[in-house]
């Protein structure tokens, strides 16, 4: 194909020098698409977990992780001896039983656990396939597949 330099005396015909030059900025240029697609991908599954993480459990890792410790020693203890205050602020505000809050609170925490280590993985996975996909095309099956778990994950969670 010929490429022409528009200029004021009209369309003048590139050198076979700068067709090949052309050419070789073009091949370029594609060759980093896929580099940069990869790399917004990636970043994005990464933004993708973040966001379920604050959907779910929000700024309150440490509550979490305190009541999800306190309910699991006080279902040891046989449901027995001082209710932690993690388990009784649970059963006051719903108008239950310490022992069904104490369940509740290592049920959800299970859920939660489960949901973050299936997390975890798919995580590190899709980066790892998006890191080495071949082309285009892949890296959209890649994507495709993320954008489902990562929508199913959210529904499980109960989270939109």
């Amino acid at each position: 194909m010929t490429r022409y330099h528009a200029t004021s005396e009209g369309n003048i015909p590139f050198t076979p020098e700068e067709e090949l030059e052309w050419d070789a900025r073009e091949a370029e240029a594609l060759a980093a698409a896929p580099g940069i697609a990869k790399a917004a991908f990636i970043k994005q599954v990464d933004q993708d977990a973040d966001n379920i993480i604050r959907d779910t459990i929000g700024w309150r890792a440490t509550e979490y992780l305190r009541a999800e410790q306190e309910a699991a020693a006080y279902a040891a203890a046989g449901y027995t001896g001082d209710v932690p205050v993690s388990v009784s602020s649970e059963a006051t505000a719903k108008g239950i039983t310490a022992q069904v809050a104490c369940d509740t609170i290592i049920a959800t925490a299970t859920a939660w656990r489960t949901a973050q280590a299936s997390l975890r993985a798919e995580r590190l996975l899709a980066k790892a396939l998006a890191g080495n996909a071949v082309d285009g095309a892949a890296l959209n099956t890649i994507k495709a597949s993320w954008a489902a778990f990562i929508a199913a994950l959210r529904t499980q969670l109960g989270v939109s």
